[in-house]
């Protein structure tokens, strides 16, 4: 499928340029700028692209080079948290574990299930914020204290995890805006990021079923939405094709239009249920998930 081998599924050089152009952007809008509204600016680039740099990064989809990706990590993640946070929240917890009791990602959710869908619709602006907070600041704890991800031990050993936490609150508390202006970047990237990150998989929680083999489970937990939409696909910093994601994590986003073919006549031969839905259908499963506490039936 690709005659160029290894390079050629990793992140085109065109992708990164135009990525790294909008960080620099919004690192400018962020740390020197500094007002209200830039910093919300700041928050819709860190939640589309800043996201994006540190997601590819971390499954090391930008390209063959470990430093490169290392980089875009570190980089894409920055006024969010210290990148190592994301690592070991979304690759070794989520993605290893998806939708499972060690997947920190549903750590909260039967909390959620427990409340009423009034207060839960009344907590959205809330969430948006505490989201941020979760994966970011909040991290620090979790690596420093409690030296765990929902079971998921921290080597501090690994990946330059202290020296890259001295730098980020460096850089931060020196540097960084007001309290206000996080809280303004922290809402606007958290209203974009919490529902695109969740929608693929949160819609499908909880499946009591066991699965035969990992493959299986990442089919079943996972699910494609506005798969042809080049909008959803930026806004939603590349996740509409999660269930190709899941099974090959190191594949450049550009692949999986051509590997969803492939995966779905797969599954079709096999009898193995492939959830792919318009965008309408999977943020209506989302808000009834998130209302209702339960999962709404996509097929």
């Amino acid at each position: 499928a690709y005659p160029g081998c290894g390079k050629e599924t990793k992140m085109r050089t065109r992708t990164i340029c135009g990525l790294s152009s909008l960080w620099c952007v919004m690192m400018y809008l962020f740390f020197v700028v500094k007002t209200p509204i830039s910093c919300a600016v700041a928050g819709v680039i860190m939640a589309t692209v800043g996201t994006r740099l540190a997601h590819e990064g971390g499954h090391y989809q930008l390209s063959s080079r470990e430093w490169v990706n290392r980089l875009a990590l570190f980089l894409g993640y920055f006024i969010t948290g210290p990148s190592m946070a994301w690592h070991y929240r979304h690759v070794i917890s989520h993605h290893a574990h998806t939708n499972q009791e060690e997947d920190v990602d549903v750590a909260y959710i039967w909390m959620a299930d427990l409340l009423p869908g009034w207060f839960k619709i009344l907590s959205l602006p809330g969430v948006a914020v505490g989201a941020l907070v979760e994966i970011g600041p909040k991290s620090l704890i979790d690596i420093l204290v409690l030296k765990s991800f929902n079971g998921h031990r921290v080597d501090w050993s690994l990946g330059h995890v202290l020296p890259e936490i001295a730098v980020w609150l460096f850089v931060h508390l020196w540097f960084g805006p007001s309290f206000f202006c996080y809280l303004c970047m922290w809402f606007v990237a958290g209203v974009i990021f919490v529902p695109c990150s969740q929608v693929a998989h949160a819609i499908l929680y909880p499946d009591p079923q066991e699965y035969q083999s990992w493959a299986k489970m990442q089919i079943a937990e996972s699910c494609d939405f506005a798969s042809e939409s080049d909008f959803w696909f930026h806004v939603a910093f590349g996740l509409t094709t999660q269930v190709e994601h899941h099974l090959f994590p190191g594949l450049g986003h550009h692949c999986y239009d051509r590997i969803r073919l492939i995966t779905k006549a797969v599954c079709e031969k096999h009898n193995v249920t492939h959830y792919d839905v318009s965008a309408k259908k999977a943020f209506d499963a989302l808000w009834h998930r998130w209302v209702k506490g339960f999962p709404a039936p996509l097929a």
